[in-house]
């Protein structure tokens, strides 16, 4: 079983937090704030933080958060961002039962072999820059928690990493997705990539419980460079999940 972090009373609604690639802290700035009303649990992929002992895959993340989620005894909202975003669609689409509510921040489910190939390559190419944790300090985040990165960094496998960009999640593959019956979100930035914003678009064409949204001046970073906006949209889309679950 994967680690996870786990904040707020664990009679409340959850809401499992699913981090970026090779990124564990990147929803440091909602912790604090949803678990305040909301148990809230943040897993370590398998690859990464501390659970790098492993090798990242599709089959064991999902697998080990749909035990981590069957174990809570009731519903949870999923929030992913990028990896995790990418995450929620397997999530949903085979294990609807276990959530009522998704969001998906900068998801990338529309690929092509050449754009795979280039950031497999530029990972490989930056494989020091990645070991840094140098990432930590554009974030904001304290002593402690940066200095926690860096050790997640450098224990970090190339395997994992490339595993991660190369995970073989696309809409396409998903072909359950239209007839997801729950409140979802897809939103990404305006500085995000191509397919980053057609995937977002997409989320919501495909299916009619998913809404959309793209931010101005936002690239790849929302939760973190835009957390106030951000949680106050969370806010609003929890309260969304309560009520659709009391019409069901």
């Amino acid at each position: 079983m994967m680690y996870y972090e786990k904040y707020g009373e664990a009679g409340n609604k959850t809401i499992i937090f699913l981090h970026g690639m090779n990124f564990v802290h990147c929803f440091t700035k909602q912790i604090p704030h949803f678990s305040k009303n909301y148990q809230v649990l943040v897993p370590h992929l398998p690859g990464f933080g501390r659970s790098s002992d492993a090798v990242f895959s599709v089959d064991t993340a999902v697998s080990e958060i749909t035990e981590l989620a069957g174990n809570i005894g009731r519903p949870a909202v999923l929030v992913g961002f990028s990896l995790g975003a990418q995450l929620c669609l397997p999530l949903i689409c085979g294990h609807a039962e276990l959530f009522d509510g998704a969001v998906m921040v900068s998801p990338w489910l529309i690929k092509d072999v050449a754009e795979i190939e280039k950031l497999m390559k530029q990972q490989s190419d930056n494989e020091k820059n990645m070991r840094s944790g140098a990432l930590s300090l554009s974030v904001g985040l304290g002593k402690e928690e940066r200095q926690e990165h860096k050790e997640y960094c450098k224990n970090v496998s190339m395997k994992s990493i490339l595993a991660a960009v190369d995970n073989g999640i696309t809409l396409d593959g998903s072909p359950q997705y239209p007839d997801v019956d729950m409140p979802m979100l897809a939103v990404c930035g305006m500085k995000d990539s191509v397919n980053i914003r057609k995937s977002t678009r997409m989320l919501s064409q495909k299916n009619p419980h998913c809404s959309y949204d793209m931010w101005d001046g936002a690239g790849h970073n929302i939760p973190y460079k835009f957390a106030s906006r951000f949680n106050k949209t969370l806010d609003g889309f929890m309260e969304k999940t309560g009520q659709f679950s009391e019409r069901n």
